[in-house]
């Protein structure tokens, strides 16, 4: 008799989460991904490297790697850390993990139980947001702005969860560079949550995954951990976006306190020691140089997405003008879809990300994310032209 692993399955905490089918489409422009930039990836330089630390560190490939990861890495990235984000870390206090989703899946794993409520961006990555609603956690997303999650609106949310007599258990946010907005929350904000946090015992994720990305306009504040006084804030960042998304290298920084619920469940699923030492022997003598070519090419990337933008559509449509990060965040008129001309955009070519998945209750359907890592200039003028006439054709422009 055959099995039926299906009758096996096991019972989901949270019912099933439902995402546009387009997404897993394959199409000639791709601007529903934040992959690496495939023109700035130097694949030779990473090559040289890859054969200096096999030859020195190769055997080591023969035991278990430590339970926090690479130590030579994780060395690199405090002293990183210290340096660019303002945080003095150990790194005794720094796990590597499978990307910066498997960092958030840590957290999330140690710290989340079904009912929780999470505080979190208006907008949220929908890859965390899942994660979330995976475990059970109830999402409470907070209104922000251009300057990221308005810390007014997240203590009036926190006191009406009190008022219920419920305390959220954590505050989540992609600080810079925001995904899928593009926003950079400010430094007076990240003082307003750091306090807001600490008065009312409620710990910060904050994820910075795209810190290495920026483009122009001002230096980044620093990191929101880097504020904090209380040991009340984890972080969460990743080489994937930079180095590839293949690697699947992120990492997560902890305060002491936080060590034995993480160490628990053994800090997750730890990444390839081979991705880890290879990306070490490579950053530490490259890092800079590299960043500022990404930056460079990203940067004509997203001037020709903005640029198209203002050619093919129209004055009723708006659209953010990040200053680094991977992603343009566009505002159609009300009452468009873009989640049902999702199917007729990936007929004619092209994806992208539909807004109600950034969101627990799928609202804000007028809403969607362009990015814009992945297609060269050119082609990213000729998807947006297709993208024009696709919402055209379906009535998006004048809803």
């Amino acid at each position: 008799m055959n099995i039926d692993f299906s009758e096996l399955t096991a019972t989901p905490i949270a019912p099933d989460i439902v995402m546009p089918e387009g997404l897993a489409a394959d199409v000639e422009y791709v601007f529903s991904v934040t992959y690496t930039d495939p023109d700035a990836m130097e694949v030779a330089e990473f090559s040289k490297a890859a054969a200096i630390a096999i030859e020195r560190e190769g055997l080591s490939l023969g035991t278990y790697p430590p339970p926090l990861g690479h130590e030579g890495l994780r060395k690199f990235i405090s002293k990183e850390l210290k340096s660019n984000r303002g945080l003095d870390i150990s790194p005794d206090n720094l796990f590597l993990s499978s990307g910066a989703g498997g960092a958030c899946q840590t957290i999330v794993d140690a710290f989340i139980d079904a009912g929780d409520v999470v505080m979190m961006d208006e907008f949220c990555y929908h890859g965390s947001l899942n994660m979330f609603l995976r475990k059970g956690a109830i999402p409470v997303h907070v209104q922000m702005d251009n300057d990221g999650m308005d810390p007014d609106a997240l203590e009036v949310e926190i006191k009406k969860k009190l008022s219920e007599g419920i305390k959220p258990k954590l505050i989540y946010t992609i600080s810079v560079y925001h995904n899928p907005t593009g926003a950079t929350l400010s430094l007076e904000r990240r003082k307003r949550i750091v306090e807001i946090s600490g008065r009312y015992g409620i710990p910060v994720v904050e994820n910075e995954s795209y810190a290495d990305f920026r483009i122009d306009g001002p230096e980044l504040p620093p990191a929101i951990m880097s504020l904090d006084e209380t040991e009340g804030v984890m972080y969460i960042s990743a080489f994937t976006k930079l180095l590839g998304c293949g690697l699947r290298l992120g990492f997560g920084a902890f305060p002491e306190s936080a060590r034995g619920p993480m160490q628990k469940i053994g800090f997750g699923a730890s990444p390839s020691h081979l991705s880890s030492m290879v990306v070490h022997e490579y950053l530490k003598k490259n890092k800079d140089s590299y960043a500022h070519g990404v930056a460079q090419s990203l940067g004509a990337k997203r001037d020709a997405l903005i640029r198209s933008l203002g050619e093919y559509f129209p004055p009723e449509c708006s659209w953010t003008e990040p200053e680094g990060g991977m992603m343009v965040w566009v505002e159609l008129p009300e009452g468009a879809d873009t989640w049902a001309a999702l199917d007729s955009a990936v007929e004619k070519g092209v994806k992208y990300n539909p807004g109600p998945v950034f969101r627990a209750d799928r609202s804000g359907a007028n809403r969607l994310r362009l990015t814009y890592s992945h297609n060269s200039p050119e082609d990213i003028e000729k998807g947006i032209a297709i993208l024009a006439d696709v919402f055209e054709e379906q009535g998006l422009f004048n809803s």
